[in-house]
């Protein structure tokens, strides 16, 4: 056997591994994260760690001896979250309290424990809380605090000095993060944020190498899913220690994602959705009980996993809708969701059509080659004048770039002339001369193409700037389409509302520069924050939005853009910077 040493920010672990073993796949065995968007492929150079000073990626290092190990620190940080927005201020929860007050049995009122209670609620009791009821009866004088749910379901007996003492969390299980948040459900106030790496990222940035890995071995399935129920039990349990709450105090947890997320974290599969036509097993609204996933809140807590409309288009983008009203509204209005999956949606109270691009792992860095989420280190902002200035997320030393910094990046190129509007990159020879001296020593060639280098190793190549071409147009492009689909034009539009971690942080008008956002709307655009978390959160206060939700999903119309036939040409003519 061999020893591996792994060091991690400020812990080690010593493993042992035969040889042959590949790093990457021994790592992620031990729950070691390394960001490796491609799955273990090759392809994408991110799942670099050090090994005797050298960089190498752990998914092409087989161990053939003892290796002592380092894992960059930005693979293991939670990525930036959004938390702009305003929740609802009325509520109507699910999940209410009642005090009841029963009589105490004697020789003229034999009847049962649970038939006294019953009669009292007028309606039953699960099986599962009549162990306890006894004892509870007459150690609270047969007073006690009931919890129901949708005032049909009892959820839970308790002491009545549990009063006011109940909670909910909203999670928005994204790809990439996880991001919960706790809300007290008697006032309404939201308490606390968290957030996560998605712990399913070791198997792949995007969720077509999840499905992948699903299919590859008989337990897989089941691993993927057990890594996002325990991510979600670590969120309940940093809640409780953080907040001094019971887990049993938490009732109801909604749940909102893309299809192929909820699918995983119900256990169910996920292979048809990968294959034509996409077929999801379930797209209802399920509501399911927290022993049913395991999940550590109150036994018969609910665990309510929203609509979704397609397999492309999920729960996100609902939570998204009923964040910002669209669904509710006279007049027509765009919202755009640019993450993992670039959802676009046209449409008012009458009518909601929905298009889903493949915009999101260039513009959040997964197909770039210095590109990362936004997690702390990530470059989020760049401004060029003589020569380059930039932040980071969190003022650290930068070990990457995320979308917004992305997108100021090829802006102030474009600006400057560094590149051209159809996406070529100045070679040394050209810049030479041209330029402040400082900007052009930062053109460089790799592979015989230019690179535009910000840091010795951080740098955007030409391949790069190619890939988020690619990105832009397909929103662009999907953008046109629904505006075609919908027969209306631009000027009919009354707001973009942008959604989403990387909408809500990146410069508009350095967006509109590249083309990514279509000028006309310049004056129209709203930020709403993450706004499928508002959504989930606003699915815990208020019933109704459950019903839209159901309707939402319903009614509204997917339009799959790789079977428009002028699809390709809109796309090709987006291709260019503007």
């Amino acid at each position: 056997m061999l020893t591996v040493k792994v060091f991690q920010k400020d812990t080690h672990k010593i493993i042992k591994a035969k040889q042959g073993t590949n790093l990457l796949n021994l790592l992620q065995e031990h729950n070691l994260l390394l960001y490796s968007p491609c799955g273990g492929k090759g392809l994408c150079g991110k799942c670099r760690v050090k090994i005797m000073e050298k960089e190498r990626l752990a998914c092409q290092v087989i161990l053939e001896e003892d290796l002592v190990v380092e894992i960059p620190e930005y693979s293991t940080k939670a990525a930036q979250i959004v938390t702009a927005g305003k929740i609802q201020e009325t509520i109507d929860p699910a999940i209410s309290r009642m005090t009841l007050t029963l009589s105490e049995p004697n020789q003229a009122d034999p009847i049962s424990d649970v038939a006294r209670v019953e009669q009292a609620l007028n309606q039953k009791l699960p099986f599962q809380l009549m162990a306890n009821l006894a004892d509870l009866l007459r150690q609270e004088h047969f007073q006690l605090s009931v919890v129901t749910y949708q005032e049909k379901e009892v959820l839970a007996l308790e002491p009545d000095s549990t009063e006011n003492q109940q909670y909910g969390i909203a999670i928005d299980l994204g790809t990439t993060t996880i991001v919960g948040y706790l809300l007290d459900l008697s006032t309404g106030v939201q308490l606390g944020i968290y957030s996560a790496l998605n712990p399913q990222t070791k198997y792949g940035a995007d969720v077509i190498t999840r499905i992948d890995y699903s299919m590859q071995g008989t337990n897989n399935l089941t691993e993927l899913t057990g890594l996002i129920r325990t991510a979600i039990n670590q969120m309940i349990h940093y809640f409780c220690s953080h907040y001094q709450i019971k887990t049993n105090n938490i009732y109801e947890l909604t749940v909102v994602g893309n299809t192929i997320m909820l699918h995983l974290l119900a256990g169910l599969p996920v292979k048809n959705m990968a294959l034509s036509p996409y077929i999801p097993v379930v797209s209802r609204m399920l509501v399911l009980t927290a022993k049913d996933l395991n999940l550590d809140i109150c036994p018969l807590g609910k665990v309510v996993l929203l609509p979704t409309v397609s397999s492309f288009v999920g729960a996100d983008t609902i939570g998204a809708i009923l964040s910002c009203k669209l669904h509710q509204k006279k007049e027509i209005n765009l919202l755009i969701d640019i993450g993992t999956n670039g959802e676009i949606v046209l449409g008012n109270k009458e009518q909601i059509i929905i298009c889903s691009t493949a915009a999101g792992p260039a513009l959040e860095g997964g197909r770039l080659e210095c590109g990362i989420g936004g997690v702390p280190g990530a470059i989020n902002r760049v401004l060029i004048r003589d020569d380059v200035t930039y932040s980071t997320i969190g003022e650290t030393t930068a070990t990457g770039i995320c979308g917004s910094g992305i997108i100021d990046l090829i802006a102030e190129l474009l600006k400057i002339g560094l590149i051209t509007a159809d996406g070529r990159m100045l070679s040394p020879e050209e810049v030479y001369g041209q330029f402040p001296i400082k900007l052009a020593k930062r053109i460089k060639l790799i592979n015989e193409q230019p690179t535009f280098f910000l840091e010795n190793n951080l740098y955007l190549s030409q391949k790069d700037v190619r890939e988020v071409q690619l990105a832009k147009a397909a929103i662009a492009a999907g953008i046109e389409i629904l505006i075609k689909e919908l027969n209306v034009s631009p000027a009919d539009i009354a707001n973009l509302y942008l959604t989403g971690g990387f909408g809500n942080y990146m410069d508009v008008e350095n967006a509109i520069a590249i083309g990514l956002i279509p000028p006309v709307f310049q004056n129209k655009i709203r930020t709403i924050g993450n706004g499928a978390g508002i959504g989930a959160q606003l699915t815990l206060l208020l019933q109704e939005t459950k019903n839209q939700a159901a309707q939402i999903a319903e009614q509204a119309k997917y339009i799959e853009l790789a079977t428009r036939p002028d699809f390709q040409e809109i796309f090709i003519n987006s291709l260019n910077f503007s």
